[in-house]
């Protein structure tokens, strides 16, 4: 291991002359704020020839690189602001500081801007996308999942799963650093009014952790670089009686900041169930029929505070948040079933099925951080400690029959208990080594530990009452760690760019349970390599490519190795030798400008081993057992398109659709079938200036099929139409939106074995409209913080 890092270093110096050139550098900053602009457009001429172009980094620095020695033109530009040029002269093959350029926001101002000038609703970087927050008026009073509504291949199951790719193996990150949730709940958490944008990470980079199938949702949040105190208040309601609260309050101070904000959130979904099913055990089956309302709840009640200090080279920043969220479902359906023997009909039965469940977590989450920069140039040591304490946690599941006289004839309650751990710590080093290449290296901890234990009551029909079941109750232990050291390397060569990275994490698990024969520990360390690639061509062409290597390791709910219900007529249980996922990812992007048009593709293959799948079996006669499985490999392999169309100067068009091939090769011939299907989705998104401080958005949402070893889902369809008005000097804007117009959005799922027949047909409550009011005081201007396709349209789809 020594000898190869030495090598490594030794060829890092040796390259160190070789990208030593000519250029130019600089900084964007906003005129009036002084605060840095990000994502500006950067653009070299040589007479009318484009000779290179550039996006600002996080601190508004740009660089190209090498130049020829001659007189040149940049121009700078970003919308909401007034186009910027200066003449610059390179010479003596050294790297030339264009200076501090400072924008002039345009005269109608920033709120008017959101009106009359569109910003882009993606930018193409070299090792991720990013989505703009404020460019989806739909997102209005929604969560982070609306905001990714058009995004391609992201997409939502009737429970509100999401999936990018095909995969919900992906990490949710806010402000660089892991969410306090994971995955779709994280999402669903954080108010859309207090997100600036969504950087989505396809492959990234060494310093990211390898875990997500298909990368990291990286969310950025509001903040506030006005001096003095500014904030908003955001309010929602829908006809679902969705309702939230939210406000972020600022303090900015010469060098020091302070933040105060909250949120009171209860996101309410309704569908109408229907699930036929015909189960086979031995020579008896069984025919059951489910029909009725679903309902659930998303909640949050938050409060968090934060505050930063900047000395002129080191900045200290400490942050907490407290709260308590989760989600409830409830269901009362109409149930019947025919159990046979030998195709003789032995037991009939009509009820009415009453389940109900609840997941909550107390939560407690701080971190403190300390970024200090040697100079200017990016030579920088950073370093951040996170903890969260999840107390009081209870996964609740209820279940009952009741017959057609009202009487309770089956039940079961079952209880989770948990207390949960989460710590993580890094110390990340940047060092520039020349005015394009920096070197990157770093360590990383994370440990997640949880211990609870597993009880369940059930109904006694004769006692009429509920008894303990003594030999399902359960304890559970688990611990997993994770030691990570990375190093990258990255530098550019004219219009060339590249980042190469390597990292390597020993994994510590450790399962503990009181089901005989079900302890489990692992050991293991492993290499993850990434690389990036991107080249820009003449007239504005951009070419990227990236690889990266990437692990699902199994989380507790995969390995818990006992039986638990969710409903009277589902069940589940984990597999404590459940394998990790591996997964090989390459990328290749493309991107081009075309005045105020753009025009992106990606192309992209994913091969993933020992894919984890839920796969259902059945139980007991008319219950089904949900258990997890490596079934077999997966591959897919597609085609993202993006296109941004200035229509008019009253009309933008943004079309995003994505087309994939999608193949499982199953290994598990009696539980499934190898299966492969074409997947495709495109969204259309209109924005109308109806008037000075009036804007219309009419979407419309086209949705493929899928599939999975045991059956497929249908495609379906929709369209979305809103409205936002500003109000009172733009300090107020009004949002009312209406989702699913033609209320044509239906969720289809099969499933076929050889003993099991499932079709779940669900639809979505309608009319489902919603409205968003949005105060803003002080002229609050946001600005990034560094450190699936939202079809949100069903309940009920873990039938």
């Amino acid at each position: 291991m020594s000898k190869t890092l030495f090598t490594v270093l030794l060829v890092w110096s040796t390259s160190f002359s070789l990208f030593a050139a000519s250029g130019i550098k600089g900084k964007v900053i906003d005129a009036s704020s002084q605060a840095p602009v990000e994502y500006a457009h950067v653009i070299l001429y040589s007479g009318d020839k484009v000779v290179a172009e550039v996006m600002t980094d996080l601190e508004g620095g740009f660089q190209m690189t090498p130049l020829t020695v001659g007189e040149y033109t940049l121009m700078v530009r970003m919308l909401g602001y007034d186009l910027f040029t200066q003449s610059v002269l390179v010479e003596n093959e050294r790297v030339k500081d264009a200076g501090i350029m400072r924008l002039r926001q345009l005269e109608v101002g920033l709120g008017e801007v959101e009106v009359v000038a569109n910003k882009k609703q993606v930018i193409y970087k070299l090792d991720k996308r990013v989505i703009e927050a404020s460019s989806n008026m739909m997102a209005s009073g929604g969560s982070a999942v609306d905001i990714l509504e058009n995004t391609p291949s992201i997409r939502v199951d009737a429970e509100g799963e999401v999936t990018f790719r095909g995969s919900s193996g992906f990490a949710v990150y806010v402000d660089g650093k892991p969410s306090i949730f994971s995955g779709t709940q994280a999402l669903e958490q954080i108010p859309s009014a207090h997100i600036d944008n969504i950087e989505i990470i396809t492959n990234p980079s060494a310093r990211h952790d390898t875990e997500g199938a298909v990368g990291i949702i990286n969310i950025i949040t509001k903040k506030d670089m006005q001096q003095g105190v500014s904030g908003m208040v955001n309010l929602s309601g829908s006809t679902a009686l969705t309702r939230t609260v939210d406000f972020l309050l600022t303090n900015q101070q010469k060098a020091s900041r302070w933040f105060v904000g909250g949120s009171y959130s209860e996101r309410l979904r309704e569908s109408d169930f229907n699930q036929q099913k015909t189960t086979i055990v031995g020579d008896a089956s069984t025919i059951s029929h489910s029909d009725g309302p679903r309902k659930s709840n998303n909640f949050n009640y938050a409060l968090k505070a934060g505050w930063q200090y900047a000395l002129p080279q080191t900045t200290f920043d400490v942050d907490f948040e407290g709260g308590y969220g989760g989600r409830t479902r409830d269901g009362d359906l109409d149930y019947s079933e025919v159990r046979q023997v030998d195709g003789e009909a032995t037991e009939r039965g009509d009820y009415f099925s009453r389940d109900y469940y609840d997941i909550h977590e107390t939560f407690f989450q701080g971190n403190v951080g300390m970024l200090h920069k040697f100079n200017d140039k990016g030579h920088q040591l950073s370093a951040r400690f996170y903890a969260k304490y999840g107390g009081d946690a209870l996964e609740y599941f209820q279940s009952d029959l009741f017959d057609k006289n009202n009487q309770r004839q089956q039940g079961h309650r079952a209880y989770e208990d948990e207390h949960r751990w989460t710590t993580r710590g890094n110390l990340d080093y940047i060092y520039p080594y020349s005015a394009t290449g920096k070197l990157e290296a770093g360590y990383q901890y994370f440990s997640y530990l949880e211990d609870g234990d597993y009880s369940m009551e059930f109904w006694d029909p004769v006692k009429k009452e509920f008894y303990w079941s003594d030999e399902i109750y359960n304890t559970f232990y688990f611990m997993h760690g994770i030691n990570s050291i990375y190093a990258i390397w990255g530098d550019s060569y004219k219009s060339f760019e590249f980042q190469a990275g390597l990292r390597g994490e020993h994994t510590h698990r450790v399962l503990r349970s009181s089901v005989e024969g079900s302890d489990r520990i692992y050991n293991k360390f492993e290499l993850f390599p990434s690389v990036h690639l991107g080249y820009h061509f003449p007239n504005e062409h951009v070419l990227m490519a990236s690889y990266s290597r990437r692990i699902t390791r199994p989380q507790l709910f995969y390995m818990e190795p006992y039986i638990t219900y969710r409903d009277y007529y589902s069940a589940e249980i984990g597999n404590p030798d459940i394998r990790a996922e591996y997964i090989n990812s390459y990328e290749l992007n493309y991107k081009k400008n075309i005045g105020q048009h753009s025009v992106s593709a990606s192309v992209f293959h994913r091969s993933r081993k020992d894919k984890i799948e839920r796969l259902r079996v059945p139980y007991v006669a008319g219950v089904t057992l949900d258990s997890m499985a490596n079934v077999g490999s997966d591959y897919s392999t597609g085609v993202e398109l993006s296109l941004q169309v200035q229509a008019a100067r009253w009309w933008n068009i943004n079309v995003n659709g994505s087309l994939y091939h999608y193949k499982v090769k199953n290994k598990l011939q009696n539980l499934g079938t190898d299966e492969n299907s074409t997947n495709y989705e495109i969204a259309l998104n209109n924005g109308f200036d109806a008037g000075k401080y009036t804007r219309i958005q009419v979407d419309g949402n086209f949705v493929g099929p899928s599939v999975t070893t045991q059956g497929r889902t249908d495609a379906f369809w929709y369209m979305n139409l809103a409205v936002r008005q500003q109000l009172f000097n733009r300090k107020v804007a009004a949002t009312l939106s209406f989702r699913d117009v033609f209320n044509s959005a239906r969720y289809v799922s099969n499933i076929s074995t050889s003993n099991l027949e499932s079709i779940t047909k669900i639809r979505p409550q309608y009319p489902l409209i919603m409205l968003s009011i949005s105060y803003t005081f002080n002229n609050f201007k946001a600005r990034a913080s560094q450190g699936h396709e939202g079809h949100d349209l069903f309940e009920g789809t873990n039938h």
